[in-house]
């Protein structure tokens, strides 16, 4: 037990120093270099990393980037700027990460949405009732309704992309729903990790082993 529990606190330890290497750093690291500063061989730390943090270290830094991305081209900066600023090689890498993780391009995230028609539907998840969201590209959003319920949800999830055009029709995306949720099938976008887990994880790592918080 106490070896178990000594275990724990290492890796705990070594998962908050990689997280704050990679939050320090402008450009993406590679898994061999993030290994070699934790003093560990890569696939160890991939499996450590992935196991703890919920996702690769990889995807991990996608979503810093991406966020990164998100707030700069809300300040009206171009794509071409965001991506430079962000440490991406060129418009066409941001262009990629966009439609890998919201599935739309980078300049329809920016126009909030105009002229893209976006899916929506309500499904039964194992968080209570899901509000799902996609384009012909894949999944774009998913809310759960327990707590605020349908209308609050539907409304802060159209906040999102206020001019683009909703329509309900839950047939069009319910294969991607059913295989985050269910695992059937492929997902094109993966629910399970999305940025606001990452913070969560974030800020979890942060509270020293053996205290608690609100």
């Amino acid at each position: 037990m106490q070896d178990h529990a000594s275990d724990n606190a290492y890796h705990y330890n070594v998962m908050r120093r990689a997280i704050d290497l990679i939050d320090a750093r402008d450009e993406t690291l590679s898994l061999e270099d993030l290994a070699r500063e934790m003093g560990m061989s890569a696939a160890h730390f991939q499996r450590l990393f992935s196991q703890w943090v919920g996702v690769s270290p990889k995807r991990y830094q996608q979503y810093l980037t991406l966020g990164h991305a998100k707030a700069l081209l809300a300040q009206r900066y171009t794509t071409l700027e965001a991506a430079d600023a962000a440490g991406l090689s060129g418009s066409g890498r941001l262009h990629d990460l966009f439609l890998r993780w919201e599935a739309m391009s980078p300049g329809e995230f920016a126009r909030k949405g105009a002229g893209l028609i976006i899916y929506y539907g309500w499904f039964d998840s194992p968080f209570g009732e899901a509000l799902a969201m996609g384009t012909d590209r894949g999944l774009c959003g998913v809310a759960f309704a327990a707590e605020f319920g349908r209308d609050v949800t539907m409304a802060d999830m159209c906040a999102r992309w206020s001019d683009a055009i909703y329509v309900e029709a839950p047939e069009k995306i319910a294969h991607w729903v059913d295989a985050g949720f269910e695992g059937r099938g492929e997902a094109v976008l993966h629910m399970i990790g999305a940025p606001f887990q990452i913070k969560v994880w974030e800020a979890l790592l942060a509270i020293p082993s053996g205290h608690v918080t609100t």
